[in-house]
C-alpha cells in the first residue's frame, strides 16, 4: 500500500503454504509477498522466473493478484481489462493457489462513474452492475480460493461517510453472488488496520473507524484481509506490543485473519522514519510473535524484489526500501529470517503422513545468491547433522547438528560471505550419508 493512496499499477501478490515452528510456535498457515519481479512495476519479463522461485521455494503457494476494477475501464468500455490480466494468471505450471482482490480507487478522486452512467457513487447501476459482472465472471472462470472485493475501503468511510453504507449492501449482494458461483471461494474485504484503529501516529491516522467494519455483516465474510504497516507508528519494531492485533482478532472471534500486505523499511530516511537493515530483521521476528496462536491463514511481505519505481516521493522510497532484496538484486539479512518461517526451517516438522524413508533434496534456487533452502526428510527421530564443504573438502559450516523428529525439514543457508564457486552439502544421519551440489554464482 502507500501511505495516502494505492500505487497507480497492478499490484500482485504470491503467497506460499507453509507449516513452521519456530522461537514463536508454529505457524500453519500461508507466506508470501507481493508479487515483483525483478524491474517491477515496469518489467515483467521475468515473472515466471519469479513465481517460479517462489513456488519452488515453499512447495507451491498462492498468487495474490491486487488491481483496481477501473484500470482501463476507459478504453475498454465493459467489464475492466484488468479481470483479463488477472484471470491470465492461471496456477499452471507454477503450482499455486489464487487469491484476487477487486479494488477502486478513491483518492485523490474518486472513480466509480462509467461511460453509460456519470454518478460518482455507490448508487450508480451501471457500474455496480459492470463491477458484480466482473466478480462474478471470475468465480466462474477461476473459482478462486481467495476473493477479496475492495482494498483498505475504511479510507472511503472518511471520504464518504453517507455512501458508505450504499458500498456495503454492494458488498453484501456481491458476496452472494460469487458464493453461488463459486461456492468453495473465500469471499472478504480489506482495510488498512493502523487506519481503522487510528495507529497511525506517523501518518497522522490518530482517529479509530471501526464504524467501517461494524457496518458489515460478518456472516458474510468468510475472512478478513488486513494490510498491516505497524511503522506508520512506532519507530522501532521492538515497540510493536505482541497484543498489536488483538483488537480485530477480538472482533473476528474464529473467523480467519489474512495480512494481504507487511512490511518494515530496511533503510534510513530524513524525516519520521529512521530504519535499518535490523529493524527490518526484528520486525520479521515480531511479526510472527504477533500472530502467534491467532487464525491467520495468510501473511505476505509486501515485495521481494525492489520496486523500480522511477518516483521518488518519500512514500515510494519507503516502500521500495520494505524489499527484501535492494536495488542492486542483493538479498537483505531479513530475507533469510523471513524464509526460516517457511517449511519448518528449524529444522522440527509434523508430517500428516509418514516419510518413507531418508531423503535430501536438491536445494532451491540453485544457483543462488546469496540465500538457498535445503529439504530433507526423516522417516524417525534422527541425530542428523549438515554440512557445507567447499570444492577442495574443507568444511564451511554446519547447518544442523542434533536430534530431529520425524518429518519434513528444511533449512536456510546464507553465503553472502562465501565467494561464488561450486559447493557441497552433506546430510548424514547413523545410517545414511547424502551429499549433493549446489553453485553460489554472485
Amino acid at each position: 500500500m502507500n501511505i495516502v493512496t494505492r500505487f497507480g499499477l497492478i499490484s500482485l501478490s504470491l503467497a506460499i503454504f507453509s507449516l513452521t515452528t519456530s522461537a514463536q510456535g508454529r505457524f500453519s498457515g500461508k507466506l508470501g509477498y507481493g508479487v515483483s519481479p525483478k524491474g517491477h512495476p515496469y518489467d515483467y519479463s521475468q515473472f515466471g522466473t519469479f513465481l517460479q522461485e517462489v513456488a519452488n521455494t515453499c512447495n507451491g503457494g498462492v498468487v495474490y493478484a491486487n488491481a483496481n476494477w477501473r484500470d482501463n475501464l476507459q478504453s475498454s468500455g465493459i467489464i475492466p481489462n484488468v479481470q483479463k490480466v488477472v484471470c491470465s494468471l492461471q496456477p499452471s505450471p507454477y503450482n499455486y493457489v489464487d487469491m484476487i482482490t477487486y479494488a477502486w480507487a478513491t483518492y485523490p478522486q474518486l472513480y466509480l462513474n462509467v461511460p453509460t452512467n456519470p454518478t460518482n457513487n455507490w448508487t450508480n447501476p451501471d457500474m455496480k452492475n459492470l463491477f458484480l459482472r466482473m466478480l462474478i465472471n471470475t468465480a466462474d472462470s477461476l473459482g478462486p480460493t481467495y476473493l477479496f472485493i475492495g482494498n483498505e475501503v475504511s479510507a472511503y468511510w472518511v471520504q464518504d461517510s453517507l455512501d458508505y453504507p450504499n458500498w456495503v449492501g454492494f458488498y453484501h449482494t456481491a458476496y452472494d453472488s460469487i458464493k453461488a458461483h463459486s461456492p468453495a471461494t473465500k469471499v472478504g474485504t480489506i482495510f488498512n488496520y493502523e487506519h481503522l484503529t487510528g495507529n497511525g501516529v506517523l501518518t497522522g491516522w490518530t482517529t479509530p473507524h471501526w464504524s467501517a467494519f461494524t457496518l458489515f455483516d460478518t456472516s458474510k465474510i468468510d475472512i478478513l484481509g488486513l494490510t498491516v504497516y505497524p511503522f506508520f507508528n512506532y519507530d522501532s519494531a521492538s515497540k510493536v506490543p505482541i497484543t498489536y492485533l488483538n483488537a480485530i482478532f477480538s472482533r473476528m472471534g474464529n473467523k480467519p485473519v489474512a495480512i494481504t500486505e507487511t512490511g518494515w523499511p530496511a533503510d534510513s530516511f530524513i524525516g519520521t522514519w529512521v530504519s535499518s537493515p535490523q529493524q527490518q530483521v526484528d520486525y520479521v521476528n515480531k511479526i510472527f510473535s504477533v500472530i502467534n496462536g491467532k487464525n491467520v491463514e495468510v501473511v505476505n511481505w509486501l515485495f521481494l524484489n525492489y520496486m523500480m519505481d522511477n518516483s521518488n516521493t518519500a512514500a515510494v522510497k519507503i516502500f521500495k526500501s520494505v524489499a527484501l532484496r535492494d536495488s542492486l538484486g542483493n538479498d537483505r539479512p531479513a530475507l533469510a529470517t523471513w524464509l526460516s518461517y517457511c517449511s519448518a526451517a528449524t529444522g522440527i516438522g509434523s508430517p500428516s503422513s509418514p516419510i518413507a524413508g531418508y531423503s535430501l533434496q536438491q536445494n532451491y534456487p540453485n544457483p543462488f545468491n546469496p540465500s538457498t533452502i535445503i529439504r530433507f526428510s526423516l522417516p524417525q527421530r534422527s541425530h542428523v547433522t549438515l554440512k557445507v564443504f567447499d570444492v577442495l573438502g574443507r568444511e564451511v559450516t554446519t547447518l544442523v547438528d542434533g536430534k530431529l523428529q520425524p518429518g519434513e525439514h528444511s533449512v536456510v543457508f546464507n553465503a553472502k560471505d562465501l565467494p561464488s564457486g561450486v559447493y557441497f552439502y552433506c546430510l548424514t544421519t547413523a545410517t545414511l550419508s547424502q551429499t549433493k551440489l549446489m553453485e553460489v554464482l554472485k
